[in-house]
């Protein structure tokens, strides 16, 4: 088709004197024809619709594609057989989130109900009739059946259900600079429509009539409609309806990310209790899938909002290390190596209440006497056959030594005349104590190493600031048989500082969750994680949990504490995983197919965000500043290096 265009309405055929009384078509002819006779009947001179939609030119030559104006096009059908035979709301949305180089055409036509009724009911009564003559062992006895039980379905849904019947069709359309990168786009398509548990087939040789089809001229072409009708109740079409998105978005939250399919902001507020039941969370990826990345960012963020943070880090805790600094927080390494020094026997509080801003406590229950009890625990952990005589002797040390600092059950007795904490005892002080009895000169040897040995950083008073806004308790420098010692003091510091007060928000990121829960883990911190998932609630806090290794983390107790975990988690994102950890995930966490097959396709730092009930794939995106402060990507660490003038 001829394209014209002018450029005003000036313009007139050569040699034609300038007449202000011409016509429009008069100036335009003279370009084109000598005599108006050789002119169209139809052809007025002016631009038609038609015109301005055409394309220039088209190259319908393939069998598996036609070239529109430079463009390769492609189209794919659902075939008639191909459609799922249950749905669920939004079951075509993955189609339209497919991408931008993905078009869809659904043509929905709804047919007489009167028609349709008595054609199915002869259709149903002639299958009955054959089905008589069908031997039960023949290959068209299960085609037959099924063709009757789905002409009852149809009765039911229009008689009683009040529903319409209708014909459906979906045609796809896939379009890209070049050939190869469109079968590239064409068979991802189909592996979509594959996990969906759709059939779909490409148009050969029927590409440009499948073009035509696509345009808003409801002109469906009579051979791809036969191959993909399919028949649909209202029910079911009313499900259809693809442009249904969940998003995330809370008015006082932190930004994660963008939503992939449509590139809405993903906003979370976690502790929104009208929306959510509890604010806790999990992390749950393999190995580089950027789950560090993720609760670094959160933690930052939640900062930034003024909400207390605590990380704890079994492994690798140099990687937060950058980014505390960078926030003014501080960076304690609990190790035998380290000079920083958490007193496990200090009192930093004066009630055991929480409700100290609330109202004024009633009680007055002793401080000292829920400290023993923790002691106990620490002593288990150093001696595991530790003997209940054994305890009862460290019970009467431990009070004795406490009583040499002035501080008894009374809590009072815990603050000088100035109304400050007194100076508290700290395990060499203990140690002391029990040398200083025959009879409990064997537990000093259980304790001497922490107290004045190797390992003495253990036994000497605070030397950190406990009070600030953001805490890295790293422990990953402690040995397998020592880490739950070094769990223990990271956790009774972090559990007291967050059941002080109900009203502040607190957060405490758990990072590589396996290795305090998992099989080769110690049950008395297990029980103690599962405790703050638990109650973390009710003192106004929350808890996220991070994990790679998901056969470890539902291994101790048949489960028990990965499970405990995952239930007490309203929040949860499931980062890149392979097929059998993400099959394993699908089954305790109810997720669909094809939620299932986002997770194994996602890519680094994508991460499916389930909340209540909405379930958003996002990517999650950081500042340059604060990407430059938590990547752990070798080459990124390589660049800033050479940018530092290190290398």
């Amino acid at each position: 088709m001829a394209k014209i265009s002018f450029n005003n309405d000036n313009d007139f055929a050569p040699g034609e004197k300038e007449n202000s009384g011409a016509s429009f078509f008069d100036k335009v002819k003279g370009y084109f024809v000598k005599d108006t006779e050789e002119l169209p009947e139809f052809w007025t001179g002016e631009t038609t619709a038609a015109d301005l939609l055409a394309p220039s030119s088209v190259d319908n030559g393939s069998r598996d594609y036609i070239v529109v104006d430079g463009v390769y096009h492609t189209y794919l059908y659902v075939a008639g057989y191909g459609y799922r035979t249950k749905t669920e709301g939004a079951w075509l949305s993955p189609l339209v989130e497919a991408g931008d180089n993905i078009g869809i055409s659904f043509t929905f036509k709804r047919m007489p109900r009167d028609k349709i009724l008595a054609r199915i009911s002869q259709k149903t009564m002639l299958n009955r009739s054959r089905m008589r003559e069908v031997g039960d062992t023949r290959q068209d006895y299960e085609e037959l059946d099924s063709a009757i039980s789905a002409g009852f379905y149809l009765k039911e849904g229009m008689n009683r259900g009040g529903q319409d019947f209708y014909y459906m069709t979906t045609v796809i359309e896939v379009t890209a600079d070049n050939a190869e990168d469109l079968e590239s786009h064409a068979s991802s398509v189909m592996t979509l429509c594959a996990s969906m548990s759709m059939i779909v087939k490409r148009a050969d040789y029927k590409h440009e009539q499948c073009f035509l089809s696509m345009l808003p001229t409801l002109s469906l072409d009579a051979d791809i409609e036969r191959k993909s009708r399919r028949n649909v109740l209202t029910d079911a079409l009313a499900a259809a309806f693809p442009f249904s998105s969940f998003e995330i978005y809370d008015q006082d939250g932190i930004f994660l990310g963008l939503n992939k399919y449509n590139s809405s902001v993903a906003i979370l507020d976690i502790f929104d209790s009208d929306k959510y039941s509890n604010a806790n969370g999990c992390i749950l990826g393999m190995s580089g899938a950027g789950k560090t990345f993720l609760m670094q960012l959160m933690a930052l963020r939640l900062r930034l909002q003024g909400t207390q943070v605590f990380i704890l880090a079994p492994i690798k805790g140099h990687e937060f290390a950058d980014s505390c600094r960078a926030i003014g927080g501080k960076y304690i390494r609990i190790a035998p190596s380290s000079k920083d020094c958490i007193n496990i026997m200090e009192i930093r509080k004066a009630s055991i209440s929480t409700d100290y801003e609330i109202k004024d406590d009633e009680r007055s229950d002793s401080v000292l006497a829920e400290k023993l009890q923790k002691l106990m625990i620490f002593f288990s952990l150093i001696k595991a056959d530790i003997t209940q005589d054994e305890l009862n002797l460290l019970d009467s040390a431990v009070i004795r030594t406490y009583k040499a600092f002035g501080i008894d059950f009374d809590n009072r007795s815990l603050f000088d005349a100035a109304g400050r904490f007194k100076k508290m005892p700290a395990l060499k002080d203990l140690y002391n104590e029990l040398l200083s009895r025959d009879e409990t000169k064997t537990l000093a040897l259980m304790i001497e190493k922490f107290a004045v040995g190797s390992m003495s950083s253990f036994g000497g008073e605070t030397n950190v600031d406990l009070n600030n806004k953001y805490i890295v308790l790293d422990i990953s420098e402690m040995t397998d048989h020592l880490k739950p010692l070094g769990m223990f003091m990271a956790l009774d510091f972090v559990w007291e500082k967050a059941k002080e007060s109900r009203i502040q928000k607190k957060f405490i990121f758990l990072d590589e969750l396996w290795t305090l829960i998992g099989a080769g883990s110690n049950r008395l911190a297990a029980d103690y994680v599962l405790e703050i998932f638990k109650v973390i609630r009710g003192y106004g806090g929350a808890a996220i949990a991070a994990t790679q290794d998901i056969g470890d983390f539902f291994s101790l107790d048949d489960g028990k504490y990965g499970k405990g975990v995952i239930n007490n988690s309203r929040i949860k994102f499931i980062l890149q995983l392979e097929e059998d950890e993400a099959f394993a995930v699908q089954k305790y966490m109810s997720l669909s197919d094809e939620e299932t097959m986002q997770i194994i396709r996602n890519q680094r730092g994508e991460a499916l965000l389930c909340a209540n009930r909405s379930k958003v794939c996002i990517e999650i995106k950081a500042s340059p500043v604060m990407y430059s402060l938590l990547t752990t990507k070798r080459s990124d660490l390589e660049k800033r290096m050479r940018y530092n003038g290190r290398l």
